[in-house]
């Protein structure tokens, strides 16, 4: 009996590090797996994680909950963008 070769996923496959984000509709996100803010505008916050920076984008955003790991944000988002 054979044994089943594991394939090699790629290192940007590894969920473990980088962030996740969840989203309710376009108004509230909660992206886990931050390291901080990097700017702060209510058209546009940017936050470092341990992978991307993660830029949103919109209208009267702001952040309603900051944590070691976490932020959420809420507002009208229209744009992300991720910067490797």
């Amino acid at each position: 009996m054979k044994k089943p070769q594991i394939q090699n996923r790629p290192s940007y496959f590894d969920a473990g590090t980088q962030p996740l984000i969840e989203m309710t509709g376009n108004r509230q996100i909660t992206v886990e797996g931050s390291t901080g803010i990097l700017l702060y505008e209510s058209e546009n916050i940017k936050i470092n994680t341990t992978g991307p920076i993660i830029s949103f984008f919109g209208r009267g955003l702001g952040v309603r909950c900051i944590t070691g790991s976490s932020v959420e944000i809420s507002g009208f988002v229209t744009k992300i963008e991720f910067i490797s």
